[in-house]
Formats: C-alpha cells, structure tokens, sequence
C-alpha cells in the first residue's frame, strides 16, 4: 500500500477535530506531504498551517477552523508543551483572569502561530510531563505573580487533580530539579510544608 493511500485510510478512521502533523506519518516526507495536501484539495482536511492539518466538524457553515490553542499543543506535540503566566492559572483554577492571547511553554526553539505565544525551556525532561503537570510547573516558577489565590489554594488543586490522576507531583518535583528558577525551589519546598500539615 502507498504512501498516499495509508494516509488517506488512517484520515477517514480518525473522529472528526484530529490534527494531522506530516511526522505522524510513515514514509518519505515529500509523499506524505503531497499525500495531506491532496486530501486538503479533495475537501477532507483543513490546512492549519505548513505540516500541520485538522480533520474539521461538518456543519451547515463548512469544516470551519480549528481552536488556535489546540493546534498550538499539536504543533508543540511531545516537546512538554503546557500554560505558562495567566493561562496556567486560569487552566488550574487559580485565576479567573482571561488572557487575551494563549500562553504555551515548549522546550526547543519556539514555533510561531498566530493567536499563540509560545515561550521556550531548555529542560528537555519537561517532556515527560502532561499539559496540566507543565501547568502547576510554571505556576510554581512565577507563584504569586499571575495567581489570585495562595499556596493554600494551590495545594487543594493539586491534591483534586491527583485524586482524578490528572497530575502527578511526584512527577512534576522530579522534572523540577532539572530548573534553574530559585522561586520555583523556594515554592516547592512552602507547598511541601503545607501538604505535610495538612496530613498531619
């Protein structure tokens, strides 16, 4: 089977709002690109942007446009991408505050979206992390600044989203020691102390 037609296979199984990015696919490079650019011509993906594409939702008004944010975390796919500054609190509930322009943080060379600021680590261990766990890793480098609530409140959170096992802060503690950000340390090591009285 080509190139051409195990793409446009692996398209048509996929549920309607998939991103598509040319390195999800096997084969040589130039043939999954003619091969996403077809099905773009043919009507069955949307072009988001140079390598990546997005199955859209069919209504009355066309296949539409993806969320920016979402295909910003498409894009970044497996480099520990995450909120930083105001979107990492809005996301854990710390802030009510709605950025004008989403806020991502990916380890390497930042890529550039319209609609997204992308803001570069160098700590390639992030990218054992998830979304939300990159989340509580950035609120703690910057915490209070971007919060509207206090460590108190912070604990809380994690503790919920442990129970639901959507972060681990283990893991987070873990990528930690690979920063370089002493706030971050100092936030930590507060959090620690208000979790062991809170078990005591």
């Amino acid at each position: 089977m080509g190139t051409a037609e195990m793409a446009r296979r692996r398209v048509r199984r996929a549920p309607a709002g998939t991103f598509f990015r040319t390195s999800d696919f096997d084969g040589p490079r130039a043939a999954v690109l003619t091969a996403l650019s077809r099905l773009h011509s043919d009507g069955e993906l949307v072009r988001v942007r140079n390598g990546l594409y997005w199955k859209g939702v069919n209504s009355r008004f066309g296949k539409g446009r993806p969320d920016g944010s979402a295909a910003a975390i498409a894009l970044a796919k497996g480099r520990g991408v995450g909120p930083t500054a105001w979107s990492a609190t809005q996301v854990l509930g710390l802030s009510t505050q709605v950025p004008p322009i989403a806020e991502l943080a990916v380890t390497g060379p930042a890529p550039k979206m319209e609609g997204v600021r992308f803001h570069t680590r160098n700590n390639t261990a992030r990218r054992d992390l998830s979304y939300l766990e990159i989340a509580v890793l950035e609120t703690l480098r910057e915490f209070p600044r971007y919060a509207e609530s206090d460590l108190f409140e912070l604990a809380k959170k994690i503790d919920a989203f442990e129970l639901m096992n959507k972060i681990s802060l283990k893991k987070v503690e873990k990528v930690a020691t690979f920063e370089r950000s002493p706030r971050l340390r100092e936030n930590l090591e507060a959090l620690r102390g208000i979790r062991e009285l809170a078990g005591a």
